[in-house]
């Protein structure tokens, strides 16, 4: 019996796979190692002073940022915190990061600056947002940027700062490894800060070995301090406190009476 063999011919069907486009981190990774073979230069933008409008706006000053993938970290840094972008923003930031805010006595290591910059997101809400008035970068992988603050598109006073970043590549990756944070003082002293400047070296001068003790150690000066508040002052304090209180708790009382009579003497002549 003569079997016929069928040839079957089986075709592998063809896909057209699109790649998904790159993140916005994985662009700034690959310009980063194109920018690693050339020899960086250092950058000075000047946004100017109406450059407001927070990072989506094309700056109004008519400038833009320096093309740079160290630029790039920084606009995709601030354009995460505008956003309430918690999950971009980490993953800009090394794994041993630290910060430095001049609004606290330490450095805050990568765990603490995770919660601050959560609660910055939570601070600033949904209208508030950082808009950056200059970029000064340098041939090593360092920025500082000069910004402000917005709320809808109109600068909050006294929110200028500057902050310094300090950058490393983890394998091709640009990550931030350092931040020095200053805050504008709301507080303007003018010429009195140099006259408690003058003070504060004259003292120095003269008790040069307390000078010495108190900067190896300044944080021990602040906890005597609160120490000697709570055994001297803070009994007092409470007590004078709870006083004030129950003082203008009987004033309170007393002129409910004296209202009350003049309410009812008018009563019964009307």
């Amino acid at each position: 019996m003569n079997s016929a063999l069928m040839l079957v011919s089986f075709h592998s069907p063809s896909f057209n796979l699109k790649q998904r486009p790159p993140s916005r981190h994985q662009q700034i990774s690959a310009n980063w190692v194109t920018w690693q073979q050339c020899s960086p230069k250092p950058i000075r933008a000047i946004l100017g002073s109406n450059a407001t409008g927070g990072l989506s706006n094309a700056y109004r000053g008519g400038n833009t940022l320096p093309s740079s993938p160290l630029a790039d970290v920084i606009q995709e840094f601030y354009s995460s915190i505008n956003d309430k972008d918690m999950t971009r923003l980490k993953k800009l930031i090394a794994p041993d990061c630290v910060v430095e805010h001049a609004s606290y006595y330490k450095p805050l290591d990568v765990k603490n600056t995770h919660t601050y910059f959560t609660r910055l997101m939570a601070a600033t809400r949904k209208n508030v947002k950082f808009a950056i008035d200059e970029i000064c970068q340098g041939v090593e992988p360092t920025v500082a940027v000069m910004w402000h603050l917005e709320w809808n598109g109109k600068i909050i006073p006294f929110t200028k700062g500057c902050s310094f970043y300090m950058c490393s590549a983890n394998r091709e990756a640009l990550l931030i490894r350092k931040v020095h944070i200053f805050n504008e003082s709301p507080l303007k002293p003018g010429k009195l800060a140099l006259e408690i400047l003058q003070f504060v070296a004259m003292l120095f001068d003269t008790l040069p070995k307390e000078a010495d003790a108190f900067l190896q150690n300044p944080e021990a000066l602040v906890r005597s301090i609160v120490k000697l508040y709570k055994f001297c002052m803070e009994p007092f304090v409470v007590y004078l406190l709870a006083y004030y209180i129950r003082f203008w708790s009987f004033v309170a009382q007393g002129l409910t009476m004296v209202l009350g009579v003049l309410y009812n003497i008018f009563k019964w002549f009307m």
